[in-house]
């Protein structure tokens, strides 16, 4: 680790976890049992929360509502979205022998379609008792996802899927770490290096520029075969290898391209920009600086088996201890409000949210960081919520924090200044002490709709993890944390700054934690960024 020194210039920061519990539903037994998800292109029809798909060409999605419940369930209390995004304005009903037959036209609505990689869609109804019922699918198209803002630098990514089903190589750059900046672009040398993953059983190559680079079963997986949680089916085992090559840059070169093929035909391409060096920022924040920082591994209440968690409070003292020490921006402690398990009751966090951060003039900056549950209502599952000390799971509605509340808070918060970073689901240990499942959350939607909650205001958002996937702590990083806040405080004290110029930005910090996530998890955790604010916006300002 290089030593350096920093100052944040600004961070929001929310870092939460997904209980262990059962799911129930206010009336009926199992909320899903009404719906059948039909793609009547590809001939398929979908009851399980997750499937695989060959292409994200889909122009219609259908849902079946079934008898007997679609006798009694109200058409006007029908609501479905696509990828977080309401749908209603496309959709059409029709009943039939079966049921009511919703159907969804994507081509009316462009930003509707899917997109390669994870699409989630839910659809939720309610019958004449008010009795709710919901469902969500996450649809895998081809890979994980094209247009992986986790990169953070405007690569452009496309996949080729080979034979139905089948998911084409995955491609994680490590190095460049963003857009290729310099002042000559001809004759320039730079090094590309990242991992690969290969699915087909049938091997992989990879090609930089059209020439070969060199493979090797990738070290961060300590040579073993790793079975991602959305491998392509039931003991499908993924390879990850290693790459690197470098390569020597044209005077007319607008990017560099990095292809992998697999075996069985399928391409991912992704395209490096090339880009004319920009000015750094130089100067340090001179504004005051607020934090709130809640960190939750303690539990009043353990009803519907809301379980603890090992070191979300850790985390949270860690970062507290970080902010006020020099190289973490020295925060005032008067300016730090700090609320730890049993302290940390939806009142006390309240009282920060809305007494302490208004303090905030418009020229400083609010940081907020929760460590803890984050989980939807298991009797109305569209209703999302972080979880605070004395969250009874039976009363969601009154005990834990909407997460839109959190939204509101901030929108109210005169400082200009804020990013939000969002963990929604911490797994436990990676030592097989315990496994987090998620019995009866199906599909963990907290960092879609954690990530969607602040894309209008400008703030740009990390996640710990993708959807329905779940963040991971251990004893094993850095005397116990989660991976995600430790390769957050690594990144935020200098390992991220990429280029040296002892600038940390925005793009630099998301790239640095995904692939340190990425790599310490086998992939089973992939953190997802959606950067409100320049990837060059400065977070962190480093001297030695």
């Amino acid at each position: 680790m290089r030593s350096h020194n920093s100052q944040i210039l600004l961070a929001v920061l929310a870092s939460l976890t997904v209980p262990l519990f059962s799911a129930g539903a206010a009336g009926p037994d199992n909320p899903r049992a009404p719906f059948v998800l039909e793609l009547p292109e590809f001939g398929r029809t979908i009851t399980e929360p997750e499937a695989h798909i060959p292409t994200a060409e889909v122009r219609t999605l259908r849902f079946l509502v079934r008898k007997p419940f679609s006798d009694s369930i109200n058409i006007g209390k029908i609501w479905a979205s696509i990828n977080g995004e309401a749908a209603g304005t496309v959709l059409t009903f029709n009943a039939s022998l079966q049921g009511h037959v919703i159907t969804c036209d994507l081509e009316k609505k462009p930003r509707l379609k899917l997109r390669q990689g994870k699409n989630v869609v839910e659809i939720t109804a309610e019958d004449q008792e008010k009795n709710s019922y919901y469902a969500s699918y996450v649809l895998i198209a081809g890979g994980r996802r094209a247009d992986d803002p986790t990169l953070a630098s405007g690569a452009a990514i496309d996949y080729v899927p080979g034979g139905a089903g089948q998911q084409p190589p995955e491609i994680y750059l490590t190095e460049p770490k963003g857009a290729v900046r310099a002042l000559s672009i001809n004759s320039l040398k730079i090094r590309v290096s990242g991992l690969v993953t290969e699915s087909s059983g049938k091997g992989v190559s990879v090609l930089i520029d059209g020439k070969p680079a060199s493979l090797s079963l990738a070290p961060a997986t300590r040579g073993l075969i790793v079975k991602p949680a959305d491998a392509a089916a039931p003991g499908t085992a993924t390879a990850v290898f290693a790459f690197e090559s470098t390569v020597t840059l044209s005077s007319n070169a607008s990017s560099v391209l990095v292809e992998a093929r697999d075996g069985a035909g399928s391409t991912t391409r992704v395209a490096i920009p090339l880009r004319g060096r920009q000015a750094a920022v130089s100067s340090e924040f001179k504004g005051r600086k607020f934090a709130v920082i809640i960190g939750i591994s303690r539990y009043k209440y353990h009803d519907g088996g809301l379980v603890d968690l090992g070191y979300a409070d850790a985390d949270a003292r860690a970062m507290r201890d970080y902010l006020q020490r020099a190289e973490g921006g020295g925060f005032a402690s008067a300016d730090v409000f700090y609320l730890e398990n049993e302290n940390a009751t939806i009142g006390a966090v309240r009282d920060g949210l809305y007494r302490f951060l208004p303090k905030a003039a418009p020229g400083d900056l609010v940081l907020v960081f929760i460590a803890g549950h984050g989980a939807p209502d298991p009797y109305a599952p569209q209703n999302l919520y972080f979880l605070m000390h004395d969250t009874k799971v039976a009363d969601m509605a009154t005990t834990a924090l909407p997460m839109r509340e959190l939204q509101e808070a901030l929108d109210v918060v005169r400082a200009q200044r804020a990013v939000v970073f969002v963990d929604a689901c911490h797994a436990a240990g990676l030592s097989g002490d315990k496994l987090v499942a998620t019995r009866g959350l199906e599909n963990n939607l907290i960092n879609l709709y954690a990530a969607k909650l602040f894309k209008e205001t400008g703030r740009a958002v990390l996640t710990s993890s993708d959807v329905n996937e779940l963040s991971q702590e251990s004893a094993l990083w850095g005397g116990g944390h989660g991976i995600f806040t430790l390769a957050l405080l690594e990144g935020l004290s200098g390992e991220a700054d990429a280029n040296g110029d002892r600038y940390v930005t925005a793009g630099e910090l998301f790239a640095y934690v995904r692939d340190r996530v990425r790599a310490e998890t086998g992939f089973h955790q992939n953190p997802y960024a959606l950067p409100g604010l320049n990837a060059d916006f400065t977070l962190a300002v480093s001297t030695k």
